[in-house]
C-alpha cells in the first residue's frame, strides 16, 4: 500500500525544465554554447570559457498549473457528468543555485578550469483538495533533488575540450494519496496513505566535450549516466472515517523504515552553435532521456500489521507485503531545442529560445499525479554587465504549454488495498485535463582578478 509515493516522481515530467538561468532564456539550447558555472549541468566542457574567478548566486521559481475535471462513470439522470473541477494549489517552488568557477593559477589556467556548485533540476510540487475527486491519484506531493560537487574542463587541443564532474546527489520525496477498500468512489472505503523518504547520498556525474573546428562553429556533446537511489523513510496508513475503522484497535498505522528503490535515466545532450557574426550565436540542440529503462519501482522493507481482534478481518489479511513492485511503463523522451543570443554591446546581451519535448506517458496513462505529455517551452532572457565586467546580472523567464486532453479510455485506476477479495478498482483518470507552467530566474555573478585572454 505504500507504493503510491513514487507515482509523481519518476517520468520525463520530473525534469520540468533544465536548470540554469541562461539556459532557460535560450530554451535549453545551451550545450555547445555553455559558458558559465552552470555548464556543470549541461556540458562541463563549457567551463573552459570562464576566464576569471567567478562566484555565482541565483534563484529560480517554478510553477505547473493543472486543471482536471474528472468524468463520472455512470452519472444519474440530470446529474453533471463531471465531478467538481480541481486545480493544483501548490505555491511556486523555490530553487536556489550557487557556485564558484575559476581557471587554475599560472599557465595551467589557459587550459584547465575548475568549478564547484549546488544545482537542482526544476520539478514543481502538487497540492489538491483532501477529499477531491482526484484523491485516488494524488493529494499532495513534494519532490526535491540537488547535486553538489566539483567539475573540471581541460583543453587538450585548440579545437577540443573535455569536461567532467562528480556530484553528491540528494533526493527527497513525499506524497499523500487515497487507496480503496471496496473499489467504489466512496470516502468510507478510503485509506489515506502518507509517505516521505530520503536518499541523502548518491554519487552521480557527467562528461562532456566541445569541438571547435572553426571560429564560427562549435559542436557540444554531454552524457549523464543513469543513477540508482534507495530512499528510506516513513509510511503511514490512516483508516479514519473508513468503514473498517470500528473493527480496528487504532486508526493510524506507521512504518518508520520503508525503502524505495528508484532509478533515473541516461541523458544524452548534443548541440551545434553557429556564429555568423561575432556578436550572434544560434544553437540547435537535442536531448534524449532513456526513461524506458525504468521498468519497475520497488517498495521494500514494509512492516505494517493491522491491529484487530475482529474475526471479520482474517489473520492473513492483517499485514502488508514486504515487497511491492509497481510497473513504470515509461517511454524515452526526445527534446528538440533552438536558441539564440545576441551581444548587443559590451554591457548587454539578449537571448531567446524554445523547445518541444515528447512525453514519457501515453495520453491514457496521464493523470494529475503526473502530467507528462508532449510539451513546448518558449523563453527569453538578458544579461547586463557593469563596466570592467566585475558584476553580471542574468534574468530569464519561460512559459510552458501542454496540450489539452479529453481522456476517455484511461488506464489509471484506484489502488486496491487488498482487504477484500475480488475487488474491481474503479477507473479514475477519465476527464478533461489542461496544464501550463512557467519558470523565472535571476542570477548575479561576481568576477575578480585579471581576465585571461
Amino acid at each position: 500500500m505504500l507504493l503510491l509515493l513514487a507515482s509523481s516522481a519518476l517520468a520525463g515530467g520530473y525534469f520540468f525544465s533544465d536548470a540554469g538561468i541562461v539556459a532557460t532564456g535560450r530554451g535549453g539550447a545551451w550545450i555547445a554554447g555553455a559558458n558559465n558555472q552552470f555548464a556543470q549541468y549541461h556540458n562541463p566542457a563549457g567551463l573552459i570559457r570562464v576566464r576569471r574567478p567567478t562566484v555565482n548566486v541565483g534563484w529560480s521559481g517554478v510553477q505547473q498549473n493543472v486543471r482536471f475535471s474528472r468524468l463520472r462513470d455512470e452519472p444519474e439522470d440530470g446529474q453533471d457528468p463531471f465531478y467538481p473541477t480541481v486545480e493544483n494549489q501548490a505555491p511556486p517552488f523555490d530553487i536556489p543555485q550557487i557556485g564558484f568557477v575559476s581557471p587554475l593559477p599560472g599557465r595551467l589556467g589557459d587550459r584547465v578550469v575548475v568549478a564547484v556548485g549546488f544545482i537542482s533540476p526544476f520539478a514543481p510540487s502538487s497540492l489538491y483538495p483532501e477529499e477531491g475527486p482526484q484523491r485516488y491519484t494524488i493529494k499532495d506531493t513534494g519532490i526535491y533533488q540537488f547535486g553538489v560537487g566539483p567539475s573540471v574542463a581541460v583543453k587538450l587541443h585548440p579545437m577540443l575540450t573535455l569536461g567532467g564532474g562528480v556530484q553528491w546527489s540528494y533526493l527527497q520525496l513525499s506524497e499523500t494519496i487515497d487507496i480503496t477498500v471496496n473499489g467504489f468512489d466512496d470516502p468510507t472505503g478510503d485509506i489515506a496513505v502518507e509517505a516521505a523518504v530520503v536518499d541523502p547520498f548518491t554519487l552521480t556525474g557527467n562528461v562532456g566535450l566541445l569541438f571547435d573546428p572553426h571560429e564560427m562553429i562549435t559542436v557540444g556533446l554531454s552524457f549523464t549516466p543513469g543513477s540508482s537511489y534507495e530512499a528510506r523513510g516513513e509510511g503511514t496508513l490512516d483508516f479514519t472515517d473508513n468503514a473498517f475503522e470500528i473493527l480496528l484497535d487504532q486508526s493510524i498505522y506507521t512504518d518508520d523504515d520503508v525503502a524505495l528503490a528508484i532509478s533515473l535515466p541516461d541523458i544524452v545532450r548534443g548541440g551545434v552553435a553557429l556564429r555568423p557574426v561575432p556578436t550572434l550565436e544560434i544553437e540547435a540542440a537535442v536531448v534524449w532521456q532513456g526513461w524506458s529503462s525504468l521498468e519497475d519501482i520497488e517498495i521494500t522493507d514494509i512492516d505494517v500489521e493491522v491491529a484487530t481482534d475482529s474475526i471479520l478481518i482474517p489473520e492473513d489479511q492483517r499485514t502488508v507485503d514486504e515487497r511491492i513492485v509497481l510497473p513504470a511503463g515509461l517511454r524515452d523522451t526526445l527534446s528538440l531545442r533552438l536558441g539564440a543570443e545576441w551581444r548587443v554591446d559590451d554591457l548587454l546581451a539578449l537571448r531567446v529560445g524554445g523547445f518541444r519535448e515528447s512525453g514519457a506517458l501515453a495520453d491514457d496513462e496521464v493523470s494529475v499525479a503526473l502530467v507528462d505529455t508532449t510539451k513546448w517551452q518558449l523563453g527569453g532572457g538578458a544579461s547586463a554587465w557593469t563596466k570592467g565586467e566585475n558584476f553580471r546580472l542574468d534574468l530569464a523567464a519561460a512559459a510552458l504549454f501542454f496540450p489539452e486532453l479529453r481522456i476517455r479510455d484511461s488506464t489509471v485506476g484506484q489502488i486496491d488495498a487488498g482487504v477484500l477479495d475480488d475487488i474491481e478498482p474503479a477507473i479514475v483518470g477519465n476527464g478533461d485535463l489542461s496544464s501550463n507552467g512557467w519558470v523565472v530566474g535571476v542570477q548575479g555573478s561576481f568576477a575578480f582578478g585579471p581576465k585571461r585572454e
